[in-house]
């Protein structure tokens, strides 16, 4: 939003516009980060190569980290197997005089930084895929109604995707709806039993859908959704017998107290109509047996708004109908439904992994650091010398403590 401000504040008010600004965006940001990926690796690669080169004496004097120690001539390859103990990657070079060491490990973490920004690239990925790919659905059920995934099925539904978007033709047949509350107004369950048939319309099976255990079926997650109430069947039919047929859906009430209502308009007037739910059915759901217990009977409640003051018109059972204004009013169905979200999206799994692997990035850049040690021992005639110094890319006081035991350690190892 801040991206379409700032646009239209600049005069740019057309879509078609702005939407090829973003892609420019996007598409400098991709070529920046590639160069930058370039550079860096070239980066690491060179100092990679410096790092494991050998150093002279002189060089390793100029370290932070240093030390001499004076060897016996049998003391070399107790140097050579104390370096080792320390898990440290060890090569070696003699000359007539000196033997020069390199030592090193976890030298792969210089490559966290550049595996932390490759995986801004898994992440672009997974958005683009996200974009192309997802589509979301809605429907409602009763039990014993059947849905088949098909665009032209849903209630509602987002625009069709520009990848995968083909029907995926299963089948869905609703047996039963699980719907309890701990206390009035407090969920305890929302759960549905389905039968499924694959396209060809081969039973697969019967599986339960919770709110948290949704049902994977041809790349499509089906969500039990969190509208459950009553649907009822109504005719209208005006005195030349003219019939109009429609339903009423009505909510189960989240808190005690509140109503369920739904208004409807009669066709070809101005007339609306506000029903009123009342059911003993609720007396049957665990939990709600104070609503239920205020009506003797499924029934509703009938009140028109028109030019005046809203009137009361009367109550229909259920089955039964209600005259009014030369209109009858047939309540002739009533059954409960549920409603289920089924979604697509074959962007998010990679977008979760770019984000697993910004973590093993982050985990290797900070806690995979890599040190190093060079040696040089000089060769005399009564006795050699070691100088040893070392070098880390962080945490460096910590290091600098760790060198200082480990010099003392290792004198004390060759007395």
């Amino acid at each position: 939003s801040i991206l379409i401000k700032a646009l239209n504040a600049l005069g740019i008010t057309s879509t078609e516009t702005a939407d090829n600004l973003l892609y420019i965006v996007l598409a400098v940001f991709v070529l920046n980060l590639g160069l930058a990926t370039v550079n860096m690796s070239r980066r690491v690669l060179a100092k990679q190569r410096v790092q494991k080169s050998f150093k002279n004496e002189e060089a390793i004097r100029a370290l932070t980290n240093n030390a001499e120690i004076e060897l016996k001539h049998k003391d070399e390859a107790r140097v050579v197997n104390f370096l080792k103990d320390k898990s440290l990657r060890i090569k070696s070079e003699s000359g007539a005089d000196t033997v020069r060491l390199y030592a090193g490990k976890r030298d792969s973490g210089r490559w966290g930084i550049l595996f932390f920004h490759l995986t801004f690239f898994v992440l672009f990925v997974g958005i683009i895929l996200s974009v192309l790919t997802r589509h979301a659905g809605y429907v409602e059920m009763s039990p014993g109604d059947s849905f088949v995934e098909m665009q032209d099925n849903y209630l509602r539904k987002t625009e069709k995707p520009v990848l995968f978007g083909q029907d995926r033709m299963f089948k869905l047949v609703l047996e039963d709806i699980d719907l309890s509350f701990w206390r009035p107004g407090v969920v305890k369950q929302r759960a549905s039993s389905v039968q499924v048939f694959d396209r060809a319309g081969n039973e697969i099976g019967r599986q339960r859908i919770e709110i948290n255990k949704p049902l994977n079926l041809e790349g499509i997650k089906v969500y039990q959704g969190t509208k459950q109430g009553y649907v009822a069947g109504l005719d209208i039919i005006d005195e030349v017998g003219t019939k109009a047929t429609g339903t009423a859906r009505f909510l189960i009430p989240r808190k005690p107290g509140q109503k369920m209502q739904n208004t409807i308009n009669v066709p070809g007037t101005d007339l609306n109509l506000v029903l009123e739910l009342f059911t003993e059915k609720l007396g049957e759901i665990e939990g709600l047996e104070q609503l239920g217990a205020r009506s003797m009977a499924t029934l509703i409640k009938v009140t028109s708004i028109g030019g005046g003051p809203p009137l009361f018109r009367g109550v229909v059972f259920y089955g039964g109908k209600l005259q009014f204004e030369g209109l009858t009013l047939h309540f002739r169905s009533f059954k409960p439904y549920t409603s289920f979200v089924m979604v697509r999206d074959y962007g998010i799994p990679v977008i979760f992994a770019g984000f697993f692997f910004l973590l093993i990035g982050l985990v290797v850049t900070y806690f995979w650091v890599p040190e190093n040690y060079w040696a040089v021992i000089k060769k005399g005639t009564e006795k050699n010398t070691l100088v040893i110094g070392a070098t880390t890319e962080k945490y460096r006081d910590s290091f600098k403590d760790r060198f200082e035991e480990d010099v003392e350690e290792l004198k004390k190892a060759l007395m």
